[in-house]
């Protein structure tokens, strides 16, 4: 996988459709284009054992119409939730090409 995670200071909660909106806008050092992380990105990230707090994180992996792929970070576990039923963190990356 070839991409930027975001440091962790700018973390936040939020809603999905929060989420996707402060990742856009987000601007770190000068760089853009941040997004969330895909379903399978933010499995890769949970193995990688970065500096991820034991919470729960949105992918941008939409399950259905109104629900989102998420990750538990205690352990390992994809679940899907409402996108507005649920404040969970945000961690973007961005893509190096």
């Amino acid at each position: 996988m070839n991409f930027e995670i975001a440091p962790k200071t700018t973390e936040i909660q939020a809603t999905w459709d929060e989420a996707v909106m402060y990742c856009f806008f987000l601007e770190i050092d000068g760089k853009k284009g941040w997004r969330l992380p895909t379903k399978e990105e933010l499995d890769y990230i949970y193995h990688s054992k970065n500096d991820f707090i034991d919470a729960y994180y949105w992918s941008s992996t939409e399950y259905n119409g109104s629900s989102a792929w998420g990750q538990v970070f205690t352990s390992g576990t994809q679940f899907s939730s409402s996108k507005n039923g649920g404040s969970y963190y945000v961690r973007a990356i961005r893509d190096i090409i």
